[in-house]
C-alpha cells in the first residue's frame, strides 16, 4: 500500500513538473487565434496585424482563423470548450462577451466564467451620421424633429443587437425620443442606405463613415466617445451637445478558455503590448479611428462586466432579441 501511495505521489509530482515545463517552454507550436467576424472587418484587421507581430515575440506563428456567424457567439462558444493550454485563443469583441448573452435566448457560454481575459487591444469610436434629406444637422435638431414626429425618423444599423443599433437606442432612451430601426446585414449596406436617402441616420465606427462624411455623402452630427475623433475633428461629442452617454460597447481584446495558466497569460499579454507599439499597427489604428487600449487583464474584465451591466439593462428594457 505504501508503495502504491508513493507511486501515486511521484506520478502527481512528475505531472506537475511536466506541466510547469510546458508552461515555461510555451509556445512550442503555432497558436490559433479565432476571430468571430468575417475577413475585412475592423476586428479581423486588428487581429491579423497584432497576430503577425505577436508571433515575432513569441517565437511561433499566431494563425488567424475566421469563424463568423451569430454576432461572433458561435466562435465564442467553440473557444470556451477548448483546452486552456494557450494554443487556441480568441480576439474577442464586446458583442460576443458583453452583449451576446443578453441578446440570444440561450447563450452557449458564460462570458465571465468560461474565458480567461488576457489583455485589451483596441477601443472604438462611433459616429452618428445623417442623410441629406433628413435635415438633421445636430443633436438638438434630431431631438426636436423626433419629438414632433415620434417613430417617423429612421435609423439604419449593421444588424440587430450591434453597437450600431444599441448606441442609437441609448441616445433615444436618454433623450426621450422614439426612432424607427431599419437593420441591415452588415455595415456596407447600412452606409449605402443613408447615402441613398433610404434611411435618415446611421451610427457606426468612425473608420466606416469618415470617408463618406468627408466626401459630403453623409453628415456627421455627433461622436459617441469621451473626446473628438482625429478623423472628424470638427464633429462634437455627445457630452459637448448636452447628452451624457455611457461608453460604447465596441472594444476588441484577447481572451482564452477559462483556466489559462498565469505564466502563459502573462507571456501573451506582454507579446500583445509589444505588438501594439509597432508602427504598422499604430498606423492602422489611426486610419480606422481606433483607440489603442493597452491595459491589464483586471481592467479589461472590469470593462466587460460594466458594459454587460449597462447595455444588458438597455437590451432587456427595449426587448431587443438577436435573430
Amino acid at each position: 500500500m505504501k508503495r502504491l501511495i508513493a507511486g501515486a505521489a511521484l506520478s502527481a509530482l512528475m505531472a506537475g513538473v511536466s506541466l510547469a515545463h510546458a508552461q515555461h517552454q510555451y509556445p512550442e507550436r503555432p497558436i490559433r487565434l479565432i476571430v468571430g467576424q468575417s475577413p475585412g472587418s475592423a476586428a479581423d484587421g486588428v487581429a491579423r496585424l497584432l497576430a503577425a507581430e505577436m508571433g515575432k515575440y513569441l517565437g511561433q506563428p499566431v494563425v488567424v482563423e475566421n469563424q463568423a456567424g451569430a454576432g461572433g457567439t458561435i466562435a465564442a462558444a467553440s473557444v470556451a470548450q477548448m483546452k486552456p493550454d494557450g494554443y487556441t485563443l480568441m480576439m474577442g469583441i464586446a458583442s460576443q462577451l458583453s452583449l451576446g448573452p443578453h441578446l440570444f435566448k440561450k447563450a452557449a457560454y458564460d462570458p465571465f466564467k468560461d474565458f480567461t481575459y488576457i489583455a485589451p487591444a483596441a477601443d472604438v469610436v462611433m459616429v452618428l451620421t445623417a442623410s441629406d434629406k433628413s435635415g438633421i444637422t445636430d443633436l438638438d435638431t434630431l431631438v426636436r424633429k423626433a419629438r414632433a414626429a415620434p417613430g417617423r425618423i429612421t435609423y439604419a444599423s449593421s444588424g440587430v443587437g450591434s453597437a450600431s443599433q444599441l448606441s442609437v437606442e441609448m441616445l433615444s432612451d436618454r433623450a426621450g425620443i422614439s426612432l424607427l430601426h431599419v437593420p441591415y446585414k452588415g455595415t456596407a449596406p447600412a452606409v449605402t442606405s443613408v447615402i441613398g436617402n433610404e434611411t435618415d441616420l446611421l451610427s457606426n465606427v468612425v473608420g466606416a463613415v469618415a470617408g463618406p462624411a468627408r466626401a459630403g455623402k453623409l453628415r456627421p452630427i455627433v461622436v459617441f466617445a469621451d473626446k473628438r475623433s482625429a478623423l472628424l475633428p470638427d464633429v462634437p461629442t455627445s457630452s459637448e451637445q448636452g447628452y451624457e452617454l455611457p461608453k460604447i460597447a465596441g472594444w476588441v481584446g484577447l481572451v482564452g478558455p477559462a483556466g489559462l495558466p498565469g505564466e502563459i497569460t502573462a507571456k501573451l499579454a506582454d507579446a500583445l503590448h509589444k505588438a501594439q507599439q509597432d508602427p504598422k499597427v499604430q498606423a492602422f489604428y489611426a486610419a480606422q479611428g481606433l483607440i489603442l487600449w493597452q491595459g491589464d487583464a483586471a481592467g479589461f474584465l472590469d470593462r466587460a462586466r460594466t458594459d454587460s451591466d449597462v447595455w444588458g439593462k438597455l437590451i432587456r428594457e427595449k426587448g431587443i432579441v438577436a435573430e
